[in-house]
């Protein structure tokens, strides 16, 4: 896979930093991590890939706002997405990112794209990913902001 393979392509997007990991452990209340409470932080401890997680989200929106007219991302729901990690990141790691939308089916006013993404550094690729995102653009489809107010989410762990 190179640069070309992909409609977007940004170089240096996201630096993985031990602040940055902390916060992902916290966040996700891991009790496997063994850096979630500590200050001090080896740079070869390897991360969880799943790190990346938001700039994959924020690539795959962008790529969808580019091809719907009017895109509103709160009516953007996350409904599957594979990781496979090659080679782990690790603190101190700037990685670039490339994505691509390859499919995108329209049913019951529900757009659901494909969009896969790499995610690298300068040795090379070190996570790809694969996500089905949906896009409800229906004026009939519930505001997501509307339906999900008494949502509340509990205990992730990723």
């Amino acid at each position: 896979m190179t640069r070309g393979d992909y409609t977007l392509w940004l170089d240096d997007c996201y630096a993985v930093d031990s602040e940055g990991v902390r916060a992902y452990a916290r966040a996700t209340r891991s009790p496997h991590v063994a850096y979630a409470n500590s200050r001090v932080i080896a740079h070869d401890t390897p991360v969880p890939p799943l790190i990346v997680a938001d700039p994959v989200f924020k690539a795959a929106a962008k790529l969808m706002a580019d091809v719907i007219e009017d895109f509103d991302l709160s009516r953007v729901l996350h409904v599957a997405q594979t990781v496979r990690q090659l080679v782990p990141l690790r603190i101190g790691d700037v990685v670039s990112l490339g994505a691509r939308i390859t499919d995108r089916i329209t049913k019951a006013g529900i757009d659901l794209f494909e969009v896969d993404c790499v995610v690298s550094t300068s040795d090379g690729v070190r996570i790809e990913t694969a996500s089905t995102v949906a896009y409800a653009a229906d004026a009939d489809v519930p505001d997501i902001g509307d339906a999900s107010a008494a949502v509340i989410m509990h205990g992730a762990v990723l």
